[in-house]
């Protein structure tokens, strides 16, 4: 902080102390120092000050110039807001469009202006942001930047990245700078499947931008020194912001990071956070400036980047006091303190006025940062302000002085009492005026001297009130009296006073003699103490006062005379207190009258220069000596000035023997005696003809320049100075009055002020003054308006197109020689450099004609030109926005989702070969095939920025590509883009399915895989699905799983039911499903034995030889063939436990009569059911013993038997031993005898 100097004025000096004055002016925002707008937009500003009640409101040019109303381009509204509209690039106006102004506030407080305020426009110019592709290692940070044109770097700011077209919301991995860089940390290989976009916005006309998709190349680690990504050079920055150090490194292994400040560790500091993307420092102080250092280290090696960081603190002004309230003639001392920057310079304004220091006004300290008013006026009262400006940035603050007559008055005062002795009184009196006073007191006219008894304080309050206390303690009966307080200060004095009795014994003080002034009024106190008494009386020459209407007794006994008159109220007064009824004491004194002096009256008659004028200042009364001095404009008439005095007893006069100019001015004729001093003052003014200071002689105006036609006069009364204008180059024929209008004006000093020169102001003017006096003067001069270099003509805006040649074509006129140069945005253009540049300049009557040829137009060229015709009187700029058109660049196609019949696609259209997208053509193809082969989808509407491709093949790989048309014509091609489809389920069932029984319970299934552009993908297996088509069943398919082995396949179904119908269907599978099945055929498994026996078996002898076997169906679910019949096998079984010769007999019935069996022998009996594959299970044992032999008549007695003879072939096999005889238990009793045979097995029918 840079502290103010303060002066230390000498005690005798008033110093004037603040005072709330109730300022009505402030500043809605005077930190407004910048305006950027659109020219497309145009802007609105509201004046920064303000006041209230309402101010006035103006703006100015920086230049002090008062602004006006330009229709449709500048307009000042009632409300003081400034507007500017929108414009064309041709339109432009560096007087109204890139120019400093400043608005005002005046109202009765005083005038205020605001620091000066750049008004800026910008155009609107194509610009495209980019984004590189990157590399980084796995594990390491890579860093993307969006590449801003530097034309447009100022305005345009990045706003969000995106990620495959969605927004990156920072967490993570991913980090977005404030300085705009995407940040991407420990990148992992799946950062490379995707792009990377900036967008961007313009700050004034809110366009935004999309960079073209950047990608990330991911590599494995590999060893290497770490290498600086991102670093810093050197940065300013305000304090209390945050600010980014960008470090960032790639490396293997990871570099380790260290930040040092001045070449020193950063100290431990909760601002500065270390982060992948660098130091971050928050609330910037001024102590984080230096230099910083950021090294990164690993084990192959090192590097730093190195940069300046500059904290500036902002400017910051205050003035005190903020608000004066004085009185005329105090001192007053404003004081400017501020923080921030020392390199600084302060300039001070009073009503907008820059302050010139004067006899009374001076500007000190070191940096100006003091003003001093001494013997301030009335004059002097208004608004202050202190600015303080650095590089470009200014701050200011101000104070309301008010300035008036500060004569001291008493507000509060205290009241007569009585005390007793030894009680404590205080007495308390409140004084105001400019400058606050100084309080003092008396008792019984006596100053009262600070003792043990006596002591007082006073104190100024905040409004400026002073208030001073008189404290007494202890009093005793001496205490007692008229106490009186005096305010004082440079102005004058008040007073007043009270008598204050304290009890006891009355008496009274010795009087003194008073000395009175003749014509003033006098106050007389009767000098008594104590208390109580009955009466003051007072009388002179034995008369009782008061005897006259000018003498006033009071009832504290106090005596006023009243215009006092010497020999009236001169002489011996006495006081005479009556203390008892029937006793008095008294006290005279003496009254002296004085009589001041009194100055006759004079006047300075109206003077002329060179004339002698005496003037006589004559006292006509008062007492002598008589001293009589003279005084100009308040300091003493010093010799040499041209002025003699001489004075006599009573006289003294004033002679000038040739008077002049320096003459003027306010004369005091000052008288003293011993009674007072007085004075009369009087204005001398000097007449004086007009006179030419500057006469007016020809000169030049710059057509559109403000010209000011020099003409100064002076003379006493000022003279009245009228300008008139005669047209034309040749003699001037008849003048006439200048109009003064916003254009013209007459200025301070009697110059003529045209604002905007034009051609029609060419022509005399006549200077004419005159003021009463003398003779009126007039001088006459020419006025030549020269032509500054201007543009008449030029295309605000025209199109080329890409490869053909473009002329630009400019004219201009102004006085000669006229140079015409072109540049190209802020380079100028050299035909000798660039060959393909061509300048052409021709001479067309007035004007000069400038052509740019452009062979061929190019890409780049799609910029502001701008044409500059520059003379010796001024220089003109002509824009022209070139916009070159071509096709379009290709859109930028990104695949969204592939499914297995569809894609669905998205693209941006980055470069449009400024001319309008009128459609979008996609064209895709088998990868295999040529472009010959291609479908298409045509004339997609330009507002669709994605599409869906329907009816592709599953599986399949195509290429895809784009184009984008203008009215130009067809863009490139697109990157070719090659997808594959995903797999769908085969559409197709596999074919020639056949089937083949391989045994009774197994079938062979084959067949063929689906058609090749059935199966949409790879088949990965199939599934076999049968079921049994016998009635009963439930129709529902068993499904078996194998996998595919090539293009022909075999499956065995197994545990099948045997003899049973079933269906069977098949069906390929692939990942993406199960397609659909073959026809369903049907095969029967090979017939099997029954696996079941004949049931309900039953024996049933009949005879001795005959027996009957009956059984019914095995079930039919276990026939598993179809049934043939049945055999019955039977053999006896002997006593002795041999078996006999084991018989069979077959039949298709379901009983048979077995005859010609041994008599009453046991058999065992089995059946069984066979079909085509052979005998089934036989049943259980059966056990059956013929009968005893008998009589035939009992054998009639039984039903009928069964006779049978053998039809057909009959097996025989040799009779098996009794070893190897089947059996199934040995007999409950051994059969009687062997009955072993040949077994024979006959069918019966």
């Amino acid at each position: 902080m840079w502290l103010v100097t303060f002066l230390l004025l000498l005690d005798s000096l008033h110093k004037a102390r603040p005072e709330d004055v109730g300022t009505s002016l402030y500043f809605v925002n005077d930190s407004l120092q910048q305006v950027t707008f659109s020219s497309s937009v145009g802007v609105v500003v509201p004046c920064p000050a303000a006041g209230s009640p309402s101010a006035a409101l103006r703006w100015y040019l920086a230049t002090g110039d008062d602004i006006y109303d330009v229709p449709h381009i500048r307009h000042v509204h009632a409300n003081g807001t400034l507007q500017l509209y929108p414009f064309s690039p041709s339109a432009f106006n560096s007087f109204i469009h890139d120019n400093d102004y400043f608005c005002t506030a005046e109202n009765a407080a005083g005038k205020i202006r605001s620091p000066n305020i750049r008004v800026k426009a910008v155009f609107r110019e194509p610009y495209t942001v980019r984004v590189e592709d990157q590399r980084s290692m796995r594990g390491n940070v890579a860093v993307f930047k969006c590449l801003i044109p530097s034309s447009v770097q100022e305005y345009v700011s990045v706003v969000s990245w995106e990620k495959d077209t969605v927004s990156i919301i920072p967490e993570n991995r991913f980090f977005i700078t404030h300085h705009g860089g995407l940040y991407i940390s420990d990148v992992q290989k799946e950062d490379a499947l995707s792009t990377y976009r900036c967008i961007t916005k313009h700050k004034y006309s809110g366009e935004t931008r999309q960079s073209n998709g950047a990608r990330l190349s991911v590599t494995d680690p590999a060893e290497s020194i770490p290498t600086i990504l991102d670093g810093f050079h050197s940065q300013e920055v305000w304090a209390g912001h945050t600010v980014e150090l960008p470090c960032t490194a790639s490396g293997y292994p990871i570099p380790a990071i260290r930040w040092l400040k001045d070449g020193r560790p950063l100290p431990a500091d909760s601002r500065w956070t270390k982060r992948i993307t660098g130091l971050t420092i928050s609330d910037l102080r001024t102590e984080d400036s230096g230099t910083y250092i950021c090294e990164v280290t690993n084990t192959f090696g090192s590097a730093e980047a190195t940069g300046t960081l500059t904290v500036i603190d902002p400017l910051h002004v205050t003035l005190t006091p903020k608000k004066l309230k004085t009185g005329i003639g105090s001192t007053v001392i404003l004081s400017c303190a501020l923080l921030g920057s020392p390199e600084f310079t302060i300039r001070w304004y009073r009503n907008t006025e820059l302050v010139l220091p004067d006899e009374a006004v001076s500007i000190r300290g070191l940096s100006n940062e003091t003003l001093l008013i001494t013997s301030a006026q009335k004059s002097h009262s208004g608004a202050y302000q202190c600015f303080a400006t650095r590089k470009a940035q200014t701050a200011q603050d101000f104070a309301i002085i008010v300035l008036e007559d500060g004569t001291p008055r008493i507000v509060s005062s205290f009241s007569e009492k009585v005390v007793n002795p030894g009680e404590q009184f205080s007495l308390m009196c409140a004084a105001k005026g400019a400058p606050p006073p100084t309080v003092t007191w008396a008792l019984d006219d006596e100053p009262i001297v600070r003792d043990g008894s006596h002591r007082t304080n006073q104190h100024t309050m905040s409004d400026g009130t002073t208030i001073s206390h008189m404290n007494v303690t202890g009093p005793q009966i001496r205490d007692g009296g008229v106490y009186r307080c005096t305010a004082r200060n440079s102005v004058g004095s008040a007073e007043y006073q009270a008598r204050i009795n304290v009890r006891g014994p009355p008496s009274i003080r010795a009087m003194k003699n008073i000395t009175a002034v003749a014509g003033r009024d006098t106050l007389i106190n009767c000098r008594v103490i104590g208390y109580p008494y009955y009466s003051i009386k007072w009388y002179k020459d034995a008369l009782l006062l008061p005897d006259n209407h000018r003498q006033v007794v009071f009832e504290n006994g106090t005596l006023k005379l009243t215009d006092v008159q010497k020999g009236m109220d001169e002489g011996e007064y006495l006081c005479s207190v009556l203390i008892q009824p029937q006793l008095s004491i008294s006290q005279s004194v003496h009254v002296a009258v004085k009589v001041p002096p009194l100055i006759q009256p004079f006047e300075f008659p109206p003077a002329s220069i060179g004339q002698l004028l005496y003037i006589p200042c004559v006292v006509s009364s008062g007492d002598m000596p008589i001293r009589i001095t003279w005084r100009k404009d308040g300091q003493v008439i010093i010799s040499g000035s041209g002025v003699t005095i001489e004075s006599k007893e009573f006289m003294s006069s004033l002679q000038i023997s040739s008077v002049s100019l320096k003459h003027n001015g306010n004369y005091t004729c000052i008288a003293s005696n011993a009674a007072a001093t007085v004075s009369r003052e009087r204005q001398l003014i000097v007449r004086v003809p007009p006179r030419f200071v500057v006469q007016p002689n020809n000169q030049d105006g710059i057509y559109g320049k403000a010209g000011v036609l020099n003409c100064s006069v002076d003379g006493y009364p000022p003279p009245k100075v009228m300008w008139k204008h005669a047209k034309g180059s040749g003699s001037p024929q008849q003048y006439h009055p200048v109009p003064l209008t916003g254009r013209t004006q007459i200025l301070a000093n009697s110059s003529l002020l045209i604002r905007h020169v034009l051609e029609e102001d060419m022509g005399y003017y006549l200077c004419q003054a005159s003021n009463g006096v003398g003779t009126d003067i007039s001088k006459s001069m020419f006025l030549t308006v020269k032509i500054p270099a201007m543009i008449t003509s030029h295309p605000n805006t025209t199109i080329a197109i890409k490869g053909h040649a473009k002329e630009l074509n400019c004219t201009a006129r102004g006085e000669r020689p006229i140079i015409i140069r072109w540049e190209k945005g802020d380079t100028v253009i050299d035909p000798d450099r660039v060959m393909r540049y061509a300048i052409a300049t021709k001479d067309n009557g007035d004007e000069v004609v400038s052509t740019l040829k452009l062979k061929p137009a190019d890409r780049g060229d799609s910029v502001f030109f701008s044409c500059h015709a520059i003379n010796s009187y001024g220089e003109d700029r002509g824009l022209i926005q070139l916009t070159v058109q071509e096709p379009p660049d290709p859109p930028e196609l990104e695949i969204r989702e592939v499914k297995a019949r569809s894609m669905n696609l998205r693209w941006t259209q980055r470069f449009d070969g400024n001319s309008i997208i009128t459609g979008f053509d996609i064209e895709y193809k088998n990868k295999s095939d040529s472009w010959d082969f291609k479908q298409s989808t045509r004339n997609i509407s330009p507002t669709i920025n994605q599409a869906n491709i329907v009816d592709l093949h599953p599986a399949s790989v195509y290429s895809i590509r784009m184009y984008s048309f203008n009215k130009i014509g067809r863009s490139e091609p697109s990157k070719e883009l090659t997808i594959s489809t995903e797999e769908a389920a085969p559409d197709g069932p596999p074919m020639d399915v056949t089937l083949q029984p391989v045994t009774s319970q197994s079938i062979q299934v084959t067949w063929k895989a689906p058609k090749k552009e059935l199966q949409n993908g790879v088949i990965r297996g199939y599934q076999i699905g049968y079921r049994e088509n016998s009635p009963g069943s439930n129709g529902q398919y068993s499904i078996v799983e194998m996998k595919a082995t090539g293009d022909s396949e075999v499956y065995t179904l197994d545990n099948l039911k045997k003899f049973a119908q079933y269906g069977v269907v098949v069906q390929a599978f692939n990942r993406a499903g199960t397609g659909p099945s073959s026809s369903e055929i049907n095969a029967t498994t090979l017939e099997d034995v029954p696996s079941q026996p004949p049931e309900n078996v039953r024996a049933l002898s009949i005879t001795s030889d005959v027996a009957v076997i009956s059984w019914s169906e095995p079930p039919r679910s276990t026939l598993n063939g179809v049934l043939k019949g049945y055999r019955v096998i039977f053999w006896s079984l002997y006593v002795d436990g041999e078996w006999g010769e084991m018989q069979n007999i077959t039949t298709t019935r379901e009983r048979v009569e077995l005859r010609g069996m041994e008599k009453f022998t046991n058999y065992s009996v089995q059946v069984l059911a066979y079909t085509q594959a052979g005998d089934g299970v036989r049943s259980s044992v059966l056990y059956i013993q013929t009968k005893e032999d008998g009589f035939l008549g009992r054998l009639q007695a039984e039903p009928p038997a069964l006779m049978w003879r053998p039809k057909g072939d009959c097996a025989q096999s040799p009779a098996p031993s009794r070893a190897s005889a089947p059996h199934t238990r040995a007999p409950s009793q051994p059969p009687e005898r062997n009955h072993w045979g040949p077994q024979t097995s006959c069918s019966l029918f």
